[in-house]
């Protein structure tokens, strides 16, 4: 339902150009409607103001790894290099381009998908509200050429890259969620869906103050050393007891690591068992290794409430960028799809800590008791979830960590109480062969990093005279299956990262 929604409103908002009656009287009455409604804006009118020129090769999308260029025409319409096709609006071309390398798409939303010489359209026309609503309301002087509006955005802080975005999975309890038998779960509230115009206009102004002053969550986690240690210090997040929290813990920075606590402790038990297979092990530790950023996946496989047991059999990782949110949902839609085939349910999911230590933050305890909430169900249909973290670089061990974990809601009846995180033993079942299935992911995740700023050079030194892939293949030495008695396997596996 919410994909439709989402269609009509990109839809509506590009009218043809054809369609714009060409009288001066209607020419403006139709502008001040733009900027009042948010509907019938076309890029015709952002270059008619000046906000945007034609130009060849000016217009861009970006998906699933692949890059489209198009022409600006002075007409206002795409003209594509790849068909030479003309196009009456950015959704009509975005979605023509999607739907070649996926079929099922059901809308292209091209103010959203569309760049104008790299910077998203959306962004572009967030501007023309505010220059041309002050024009039409006389309190401005008139526009300046385009050269302005590349200014404006730059020092604004849209850079394009990912972490300006809303995080797929991100520990931080504002992603996209988690993908259940409905498909994805949007845990973004509802007061944040049906903005106006000028309340969105409003909102981009206030995001890029923001990101001007790097004030932003995505800005606060890259610079926290625990996701990517870019001031260039050893210093790891502080880990606290949860009996040493303070008592409002709802404040509490996101970063902040809190050591999670065994049942026997507090004189409780475990309240569901966990098995894990080798396989599963195995390629999310391949997965964590290959960058020096954060990852995520999703954990599939089996439960039996007769036994309250979970077996973990299958790990499906996010061949996705945290930030990348366009392509989020067609990456949770192939994996939710992917679940279903091998006639698994989603029990769970992990992230890794690259360069500390594995217990859980503030954002990871929050994230997993959503989830928790999201996929428990109620009596015969109760469902538990499971969290992993992986640590593979964190210390001088050549094995990574991995640690499970679950949260225990809060006694206190204040909802935003911080739950508490409970270390879950797991006990590992090797498998007899590696499937098909994992030798494939492994292949597509190292094309995915291949070339990435953050990838591991794995012929680089790690530790002492220890390199990055005799650490690499050393922590998967205790995941391999049992029929690995020649060492082809990690053969291949070098193979697909050197």
């Amino acid at each position: 339902m919410e994909n439709s929604v989402l269609e009509d409103d990109c839809n509506s908002m590009e009218e043809d150009n054809d369609s714009l009656d060409s009288s001066p009287g209607q020419w403006m009455k139709q502008r001040r409607s733009s900027v009042l409604t948010g509907r019938g804006v076309t890029l015709k009118m952002l270059m008619d103001d000046h906000i945007v020129e034609p130009g060849n090769g000016c217009l861009s999308i970006d998906y699933l790894g692949q890059k489209f260029k198009a022409d600006l025409l002075q007409s206002g319409q795409i003209r594509w290099d790849g068909t030479k096709h003309l196009f009456n609006s950015p959704s009509a071309w975005a979605i023509h381009v999607k739907k070649l390398i996926n079929p099922d798409k059901k809308s292209g939303c091209g103010w959203a998908s569309v760049k104008y010489q790299g910077k998203k359209l959306d962004l572009v026309k967030s501007i023309w509200y505010r220059k041309v609503g002050q024009k039409l309301s006389g309190l401005t002087p008139p526009l300046t050429p385009s050269s302005e509006l590349n200014l404006s955005i730059e020092e604004n802080g849209d850079n394009g890259n990912y972490s300006d975005s809303m995080e797929i999975l991100e520990s931080n309890g504002e992603s996209n969620g988690m993908v259940d038998n409905g498909g994805a779960v949007d845990l973004r509230s509802e007061a944040t869906k049906a903005r106006s115009p000028t309340q969105e206009v409003d909102a981009t102004e206030q995001k890029m103050d923001k990101e001007k002053k790097g004030e932003t969550e995505a800005v606060k986690l890259q610079n926290d050393d625990k996701h990517n240690n870019e001031n260039g210090t050893n210093e790891k997040p502080k880990i606290i007891k949860y009996s040493m929290l303070p008592k409002e813990k709802s404040k509490l920075p996101s970063t902040t690591q809190v050591k999670s606590v065994h049942f026997e402790k507090i004189g409780k038990i475990q309240p569901f068992t966990v098995s894990i297979t080798t396989n599963c092990l195995m390629l999310m530790d391949f997965h964590c290794h290959l960058t020096t950023s954060e990852v995520v996946g999703y954990l599939a496989g089996k439960w039996n409430n007769q036994t309250q047991h979970m077996t973990v059999l299958q790990a499906f990782p996010c061949k996705c960028r945290l930030g990348d949110k366009e392509n989020a949902a067609l990456v949770e839609t192939m994996i939710q799809r992917d679940i279903a085939l091998r006639g698994l349910s989603l029990i769970g999911w992990y992230h890794s800590h690259p360069k500390c230590d594995v217990e859980p933050s503030v954002q990871d305890i929050n994230c997993q008791m959503q989830y928790q909430l999201k996929l428990k169900g109620e009596g015969a249909s109760y469902q538990p979830c499971l969290a992993m973290i992986c640590g593979p670089y964190r210390d001088d061990s050549k094995s990574s960590k991995i640690s499970a974990f679950w949260v225990m809601p809060s006694k206190e009846e204040r909802s935003l109480d911080l739950g508490m995180p409970m270390a879950m033993k797991v006990s590992q079942q090797q498998d007899v062969f590696l499937t098909q299935d994992v030798l494939q992911e492994m292949k597509m995740l190292a094309e995915f990093y291949k070339d990435a700023n953050d990838a591991i050079k794995f012929s680089d030194k790690w530790h002492s005279s220890t390199t990055y892939l005799h650490k690499f293949k050393g922590s998967l030495t205790d995941k391999l299956p049992k029929d690995n008695s020649d060492g082809r396997l990690l053969q291949y596996i070098e193979s697909l990262i050197i």
